[in-house]
């Protein structure tokens, strides 16, 4: 059965982008998921995908920073979907080095270094501008989704989280440039949007877990905001199909929290 829409999903292989993934897929999308390394784990998504929601799913590996793997992604939409494509979701990232410091170094710096902060820049910026240049070129008028995914802290809509500079510089110009897409690409009727989670229970979480404890976490980082509680990939995912849907055709330029009311503050 081959689904007559198509989303590229990077970072689609777990965490928050699988559940974007199984929305979309349930949504009747076929699907192009782009992961860092884990083969294994990929194959196992576009298995379970494809026998859950009867959709085509293709995995493509590669560091989504850098060039040669957003080539690649488009490569296997050109070849398996006719280069056409409804909606793209920059999903990906990791943290340079492992977690932020939790502290400034020695001279009260919170800045990690040139090395840092070009493979941020790589991871959002840039690599969101790679896309949705090529993305464009695929999608129809009218029929056409864009969605970026950013954090807490990098808008006006909340605090700057200081040990999350050197990632939250790059996603604040990635909310940027959703606005300027949107603005841009409005007269086509395609539209651009930027959603920020927050609390969402997936392995990203672990590290800190593990440094901090899991009962710490809960009470000092979930149980102290808005709901107060986890979400679910799949919670997460289910607004980004929205935006990625006829439901939403008139949202456009939107940098929409995700976070059971985090942004409100304590």
């Amino acid at each position: 059965m081959s689904h007559s829409k198509t989303a590229l999903v990077t970072g689609g292989t777990r965490g928050i982008g699988y559940g974007i993934a199984e929305e979309l897929a349930s949504a009747g999308y076929d699907l192009v998921l782009g992961y860092r390394r884990n083969q294994e784990r990929a194959q196992d998504t576009k298995g379970n995908l494809e026998k859950t929601y009867k959709t085509r799913a293709f995995v493509v590996g590669g560091g989504a920073e850098e060039e040669a793997t957003v080539d690649a992604y488009f490569s296997c939409i050109d070849e398996n979907f006719g280069g056409k494509l409804t909606a793209l979701v920059h999903n990906a990232g990791s943290f340079w080095g492992g977690l932020p410091p939790s502290r400034p170094d020695a001279n009260g710096s919170w800045f990690q270094g040139w090395e840092a902060y070009e493979y941020y820049q790589g991871m959002y910026p840039k690599c969101f501008i790679r896309l949705v240049e090529k993305a464009v070129t695929r999608m129809e008028d009218e029929r056409g989704y864009i969605v970026g995914v950013s954090s807490p802290g990098c808008n006006n809509s909340g605090g700057p989280h200081l040990n999350h500079v050197m990632p939250g510089i790059s996603k604040s110009s990635m909310e940027y440039l959703v606005r300027h897409y949107a603005k841009q690409l409005a007269p086509r009727r395609i539209t651009c949007n930027v959603i920020i989670p927050e609390f969402t229970k997936t392995e990203a979480w672990d590290p800190m877990i593990e440094k901090l404890g899991a009962s710490r976490v809960e009470d000092f980082f979930v149980k102290s905001y808005g709901m107060k509680r986890w979400s679910s990939p799949r919670e997460v995912g289910g607004v980004v199909a929205f935006l990625c849907s006829e439901k939403a055709a008139f949202v456009t330029g939107v940098c929409l929290p995700v976070d059971g009311g985090f942004h409100l503050g304590k």
